[in-house]
Parts: C-alpha cells; sequence; structure tokens
C-alpha cells in the first residue's frame, strides 16, 4: 500500500529543519584545557632565573608578575568582562518541528495534515539591556578590586622586604657586638689572671656570646619563615634564591605605585576610595539586577511565522503568543535580587565605616611609633653611645673598670635593636596609611 504524500510541504519542513544546522554551525566548539605538570613546573622555574638579588623595585615587579592571588584576580575579572560582552543577547529563536502530524484513517486524496513554525521572542521589557549594563558594573567592580589587590599586595611586599632588610640589620648589630664582646672577654680574662677579678664575669661574658649565637637574627626559625613567606607572596618557587638587597632610601616606604594619589582630607574624602568605590559600582549592579526582575513581570511577546499543509493546500501564516503575569509575576526573583541589593548597600556603607576606623587608627598608631623612634634616635641612643664612648676614655685612663665598659656597651647594643624595631614598626605604619590614600 502507498500513501501519498505532499512533497511540497515536506520541502517546506526541510527548510525549516535545516535553519538550526546553519545557525549551529557558527557555536564554539569544547576544547580541553588540561595541565602539564612537567611544563608547568618548567615554567615557574624559568620565570624565577636572574631574580637572585631583590631590590625593594625589583621585588615589587615580581609580585606583580608572579604572586598566584593577584593573577587569580586578573582572571576574574578577564571572565567578568567576558560575560558583559557576551550579556544583553536576546533569545535564540524557537524551532516548532512538525508537531501536529496527523493522517485520516480513512485515507483520501490528501490524508496528511502538519504544521510546523519558527517563534521569537521579543523583550519589549528590556531586560536584557538591562542585564548587560548590570554585567558590565560587575565588571567594573572587578577590575577595582584587582586594582585594591595590587596596592595591598605591594604594601605586604614593602612590609615582607622590610622585614628582611631588618634581619639584615640586626645580624650587622650582632656581629658589631659580638666583636666588641669577643674583645672584652679577652680583656676580663687578663684581669682574672691577675687576680683582679673573679673567674665569674669572664664566664658571664662567655655566656653572653653563646647566648648571642644562639639567637643568631638570621638563622633562627622565624627568619627562616619570613624568608620563605617573602618568596612564595613574589611568587618564586622555593628553589629560588632571593637575596634582599638594602636600598638607601633611609627606611621611607615608597608612595602608592599611582602618582595621583593623596591622603584623605576628611572623613568623607574616603568615598573616593577604591575599596568603597568597588562596592558601590556592585551596588549599582544589584540596582540593575532589580530592575530585570522587575522587568520580568511584564509580558513578552512571542512572534514567528507558521506553515501548515491540510487538503494539499500549504498555509502560511503568523503565530502571537504573550506570558501573562497573573500569579507568579517573577516574585521569588525580585525578592533574591532585593535582598542582593539591599546587602550590597549595607556592605558598601560597612567598608568606609571601616576605613574612617582605619584611619584614626592607623594615624594615632603612626604618631606613637614616630614618637618612640624619634626619642629612641635622637635621645636614649645618642646618650647611651656618649656614655660608653666617655666610659671607654675612663677605662684607658684607668679611671673606670671594664665591667663599667661592658655595661656601657650593652646598652648601647639594645638601645640599637630597640631603634630597629622602632624603624620597622614606623615603616609598617606608614604603608598603613599609604593604604588609605584616595585619588586626587
Amino acid at each position: 500500500m502507498s500513501f501519498p504524500f505532499p512533497w511540497r510541504g515536506c520541502l517546506a519542513v526541510s527548510v525549516f529543519l535545516a535553519l538550526p544546522t546553519l545557525f549551529v554551525s557558527g557555536c564554539r566548539s569544547y576544547q580541553a584545557a588540561p595541565l602539564d605538570w612537567p611544563q608547568e613546573s618548567a615554567d615557574w622555574s624559568a620565570a624565577a632565573e636572574g631574580r637572585t638579588v631583590l631590590t625593594l623595585e625589583a621585588a615589587r615587579q615580581c609580585a606583580l608578575i608572579l604572586n598566584p592571588e593577584i593573577n587569580a584576580l586578573r582572571l576574574a575579572r578577564q571572565s567578568s568582562e567576558r560575560r558583559a560582552l557576551a550579556a544583553g543577547w536576546w533569545e535564540d529563536p524557537t524551532m516548532e518541528c512538525p508537531t501536529d502530524i496527523q493522517r485520516a484513517l480513512s485515507g483520501g486524496a490528501h490524508p496528511w495534515v502538519f504544521g510546523s513554525g519558527l517563534s521569537f521572542t521579543l523583550p519589549l521589557n528590556g531586560v536584557p539591556g538591562i542585564e548587560k549594563k548590570a554585567a558590565q558594573a560587575y565588571a567594573a567592580a572587578d577590575a577595582l578590586a584587582v586594582t585594591m589587590a595590587e596596592r595591598e599586595l605591594l604594601a605586604e611586599v614593602d612590609r615582607l622586604w622590610n622585614a628582611c632588610r631588618t634581619t639584615l640589620r640586626c645580624v650587622e648589630a650582632q656581629n658589631t657586638y659580638k666583636a666588641r664582646l669577643a674583645e672584652r672577654e679577652k680583656q676580663v680574662r687578663a684581669l682574672v689572671e691577675v687576680g683582679e677579678l673573679s673567674k665569674t664575669e669572664a664566664d658571664r661574658i662567655a655566656q653572653k656570646l653563646v647566648a648571642l649565637n644562639v639567637n643568631c637574627a638570621c638563622c633562627g626559625p622565624d627568619a627562616v619563615a619570613q624568608r620563605h613567606a617573602f618568596k612564595r607572596l613574589l611568587g618564586l618557587p622555593p628553589e629560588a634564591p632571593g637575596e634582599v638587597v638594602p636600598d638607601d632610601g633611609g627606611g621611607q616606604p615608597p608612595r602608592p605605585a599611582i602618582a595621583d594619589l593623596v591622603p584623605p582630607a576628611s572623613e568623607l574624602d574616603l568615598v573616593r576610595h577604591p575599596k568603597v568605590q568597588e562596592k558601590l559600582i556592585r551596588l549599582k549592579a544589584g540596582e540593575e539586577e532589580l530592575r530585570a526582575e522587575i522587568r520580568k513581570q511584564y509580558p513578552e511577546l512571542k512572534i514567528g511565522p507558521r506553515y501548515e499543509n491540510e487538503d494539499g493546500e500549504g498555509k502560511l501564516g503568523l503565530s502571537f503568543g504573550l506570558t501573562l503575569p497573573l500569579w507568579n509575576r517573577n516574585r521569588k526573583g525580585i525578592a533574591e535580587a532585593e535582598g542582593g541589593r539591599d546587602a550590597a548597600r549595607l556592605e558598601a556603607l560597612n567598608v568606609w565605616r571601616d576605613l574612617v576606623a582605619e584611619r584614626h587608627e592607623a594615624e594615632a598608631m603612626l604618631e606613637a611609633v614616630a614618637a618612640k623612634e624619634h626619642g629612641l634616635r635622637e635621645e636614649l641612643l645618642p646618650a647611651a653611645q656618649a656614655t660608653a664612648i666617655r666610659t671607654e676614655r675612663l677605662f684607658k685612663q684607668g679611671e673606670a673598670d671594664v665591667l663599667a665598659l661592658i655595661s656601657a656597651e650593652e646598652t648601647v647594643y639594645d638601645l640599637q635593636e630597640a631603634l630597629i624595631e622602632a624603624q620597622t614598626a614606623l615603616y609598617e605604619a606608614r604603608v598603613r596609611v599609604n593604604l588609605l590614600y584616595v585619588p586626587n
């Protein structure tokens, strides 16, 4: 038994079915990105070549290139930018394949009846455009987050670099004091041999030398952990050499990397801080998302051509459709977007308040450590050094004993260590204040 079939209708259906194939041909295909561990290890080691000597500027550049956290943030920013470029497109058209296929059981000249169509969704509510604005705002916020993360990374590099430099200064002061103490030990033992001093005095100096060797500033666990933390912050492999080279900056931290940053003149100036601006842009994105969810309540128009074949005759027409916001009305989407908007608003306010509190605390800390460093550098240490020089002169003249000279030199060494610690704290306090700078 043969069944006649309307081939003209079949041809029309074939054209409809071929349309999706044309569009699909422009779609992206999947490409795997496996990890080649030997190659990754070789690339990591190659990136550390030539970075054996680290000035502060070299350390900053190395961190900006190799630090894993900052590179992860940059990747997230690139993803946000790609999402912003991909947002705002209309929905793809819907192809209605021959869904109404029927055949008359009694047969006849034209027993087949079928229809097909293509429908387009027209976003009259403007949701795609609003979603694109939200995606662009999130991309801008992620870019600001990277900017602030770079500032914080450079500040942490400054702190750890200064800590490593402090260790070198402590080692230098310690070695100088150990050399003097070894010389005094010889003098004390000579006096012990002639019976002018007891042997316990010589043993006491020997115990001090042992204690200094045990507490070596460059060999302790804290110093080892400090060096490895510094290399990890820079993104260098653990086996890479990284010798810190002190500069001639007088212990002054560099200004922020961006030249047009200035200290905030008031609390409201901190609104211009990148941290606050990032949260404000995210708040703007939340507002756009809420607008989009509210617009989704409104109907969307679906329109498209339709073909039908009945009694051997082809028919062309148009199909229309509307979504009716009767009871759903996108209540859930609106509630979630409204909650996200309110959370973003509160987060921006809290970040500004934290910066205001940080400003007062950082400035107070800077004032306190500056006063302590000034007192040690200008008053206490010069006075102790003058006392040590005077005692040494009296010792050479036979008017002071060696124990008084040892005590005076120990006081100088203790004050030198205290000054190094105070200068380290002052450096860190200045770095902390620099993080509060705002665009001019």
